[in-house]
């Protein structure tokens, strides 16, 4: 059976079926594991580490991660979607299981790589699949749809954290209940998807592995890779997630500092902004086009981080949080979308994973940059360097795709 015979079996019209939202519960328990770990830094601050060091965790964990990225998308195009995700749940599962296990940082550190290396095979897989069931002009919606259940993990897994460490912080038996939660989410999130039954997807068969083992071996694809280079959108790719080197590690640290705790106020406004964003501005990639979406989304993320600047209480978390889940809403469905459909469609996993590993780039930068400056001068001015990124980038995007934001006459 070919590829081409295989996209003929995926669903023409319809995007909304019962197996994209089985794919859709499973990303909320998947993302509820994984941004539990926005508390992360508790354990690192509980073994006697400082800002920096966990930005040191944080980076080196990400190397594993840019190590496998490209093969990530050649075992999707290869495999298909539900033995990545299996595997990559489980793998989440055992690591963060295993982290409250051991207070050395060097074995931390490994558990962590293992991590990170297993959420990239999962979100990778996600993004795929999302490109796979949709029409071709819908693939942003399908992307962002499927964006809202992280949105909804996201949510659930801050205020989970949030309750978990309500009280002290300096027993080990909180750190217990907190990884153990992580696991036990991962776990059912691959459950799920044991139970999914996919359409025919290119790479779910024996077929088309034999098909497509040899277009996809490590030096066509990165001949592919060369001859459909997805330029500037790699730049977004790679301060976009500075963004989540921020908010997933740094905020709850900002917080302890401000004297304020609990950071699930700005969850609170960000996931909802995001979720509601998505449903009434779904189409809106398609009528306004991605160029211009991704780059009023640059700016959005700008203003939230700058509010962020001098905050000393909860509720000042609201307009940030606000302005950042409106951004984020903007940016990711396109900014995917615009760098997989530079590569032909037989390889769109490996489009994916090249816009997501400029991503891992961005984290390893943003981890290590940002727990250094904020170490040395601060939350403030790693603020303020972090926001004008964000707008500079939006800038150098915006000129660099001037024919999509400025459209000539006919």
């Amino acid at each position: 059976m070919s590829v081409t015979d295989q996209d003929q079996q995926l669903p023409s019209g319809r995007l909304y079926t019962r197996q994209f939202f089985q794919v859709f519960g499973a990303v909320i328990l998947f993302m509820t594991a994984w941004s539990l770990q926005f508390h992360f830094g508790q354990y690192i601050e509980y073994l006697g580490g400082d800002v920096e060091t966990l930005g040191w965790v944080m980076g080196i964990s990400i190397v594993g991660t840019l190590s496998i990225r490209l093969r990530i998308g050649r075992w999707i195009d290869r495999l298909g979607c539900r033995p990545m995700w299996m595997a990559g749940t489980a793998a989440v599962a055992v690591s963060t299981a295993s982290i409250q296990l051991t207070a050395s940082l060097w074995l931390i550190v490994v558990l962590r790589t293992v991590t990170t290396m297993a959420f990239a095979a999962v979100m990778t897989t996600v993004a795929v699949f999302a490109a796979q069931i949709a029409p071709p002009k819908r693939r942003a919606e399908s992307l962002g749809t499927l964006g809202m259940a992280g949105f909804m993990g996201m949510l659930a897994g801050a205020t989970l954290g949030d309750v978990i460490f309500t009280g002290p912080t300096d027993t080990l038996f909180v750190y217990r209940i907190f990884f153990s939660a992580s696991a036990i989410c991962s776990l059912a999130a691959g459950v799920v998807m044991m139970l999914l039954d996919l359409p025919a997807m290119p790479g779910s068969t024996a077929e088309s592995i034999s098909v497509a083992s040899d277009p996809l071996s490590a030096p066509s694809q990165l001949g592919i890779i060369r001859q459909h280079w997805p330029g500037v959108i790699l730049l977004v790719g790679f301060i976009f997630t500075m963004m989540f080197c921020f908010h997933s590690s740094f905020l709850e640290r900002l917080a302890e500092d401000r004297g304020f705790k609990n950071i699930k106020v700005f969850f609170l406004v960000y996931g909802p902004t995001a979720i509601v964003f998505r449903m009434v501005f779904r189409r809106t990639p398609e009528r306004l086009g991605r160029t211009r979406t991704v780059s009023m989304g640059l700016v959005l993320v700008a203003g939230g981080l700058l509010w962020l600047v001098g905050i000393d209480a909860q509720w000042q978390l609201v307009l940030p949080g606000l302005l950042m889940g409106a951004g984020h809403c903007f940016i990711f469905p396109s900014m995917v979308d615009l760098a997989a459909e530079r590569l032909p469609p037989e390889h769109r996993g490996t489009g994916t994973s090249l816009i997501l590993g400029a991503g891992d780039l961005g984290l390893l930068t943003g981890f290590i940059l940002l727990g250094s400056v904020i170490d040395r001068s601060g939350y403030d001015v790693a603020l303020i360097g972090l926001a004008g990124a964000f707008a500079g980038t939006a800038a150098v995007f915006a000129y660099c795709r001037r024919e999509h934001v400025w459209p000539r006459s006919a």
